[in-house]
């Protein structure tokens, strides 16, 4: 019996080699395995240059005042490894879509690299005198003044700051001399800008300034603190200075005006190649 079934055994092994579905899983298992080998051989590459080492290296000696030792680089590549990973696999997954934050910083990102500064043309001493010449009162210094002032305080008890500026008033009218209230503000300026009074005084107080007749008393002017008599003693109107002493603003000026013209341009060009849609909206 046992020479029966061994000599049965190459017959049925050449019955099953001509089986069908073992052909067919045999191909199978083949397909499978070059797919397998062929997504080995294909798989992404997260590469980290030399530059990028660099960086790294420089961001962490920025932080730390030092270099990385060989194990704090070897970490520091690590991570940024992972960075890499976790933000392709984000995207093949698709967590990047309809998010703001990440759209926003992606248009910034793209309105960034359509500035490219440096390929821009350096303007001609005539493109920045005609620029200048379009926009030279940007560069005007402030009017300026000499003025004094008598103060009356909105915290005083008794008579009330306005009546007692224009009894203080009344007496320099008179030739007399008038005291206001005590104050830790300058009680006169030798040269300041309107700006700078308009910052501490309010408004109010600057235009009355801008109309007071030199060397004469005028007010009660209102500010923030109470009110005011004020003498202007000099008024200097605003000056533009020369291109020559405001060239670097200038520039920078024609520079950013560039810029803004090349982005408009560039989104105009994006807009002709995408079809925008509103809901509600008619197209």
């Amino acid at each position: 019996m046992s020479q029966e079934r061994d000599s049965g055994a190459p017959g049925g092994l050449r019955r099953l080699l001509r089986e069908p579905l073992l052909h067919f899983m045999l191909i199978g298992v083949v397909i499978f395995a070059g797919i397998s080998v062929a997504k080995g051989l294909n798989r992404p590459t997260v590469r980290i240059d030399a530059q990028e080492l660099e960086q790294l290296a420089s961001y962490w000696e920025l932080q730390t005042q030092r270099p990385p030792t060989r194990a704090e680089l070897a970490s520091i590549i690590h991570e940024r490894v992972d960075e890499e990973l976790l933000a392709r696999e984000a995207v093949r997954l698709g967590l990047d879509k309809d998010d703001m934050i990440v759209r926003r910083r992606l248009a910034q990102k793209m309105a960034f690299a359509s500035e490219d500064v440096a390929a821009m043309a350096e303007p001609s001493d005539a493109t920045l005198q005609a620029f200048y010449d379009k926009t030279k009162d940007r560069y005007a210094t402030p009017a300026r003044l000499a003025l004094r002032h008598i103060f009356f305080s909105s915290d005083r008890t008794g008579v009330s700051p306005e009546n007692g500026a224009e009894a203080a008033l009344a007496e320099l009218k008179a030739g007399r001399p008038a005291v206001g209230d005590p104050s830790m503000l300058p009680q006169a300026y030798a040269d300041v800008a309107v700006t700078d009074l308009s910052r501490d005084y309010g408004d109010l107080f600057v235009a009355a300034a801008l109309k007071a007749p030199e060397g004469a008393w005028v007010g009660p002017v209102a500010s923030p603190y109470g009110v005011h008599l004020i003498r202007v003693e000099k008024r200097l109107a605003p000056e533009i200075p020369p291109l020559a002493a405001v060239r670097i603003d200038v520039r920078a000026a024609w520079l950013a005006e560039r810029r803004a013209a090349s982005n408009r341009a560039f989104l105009d060009k994006l807009r002709r190649r995408y079809k925008v849609e509103i809901a509600g909206l008619p197209e």
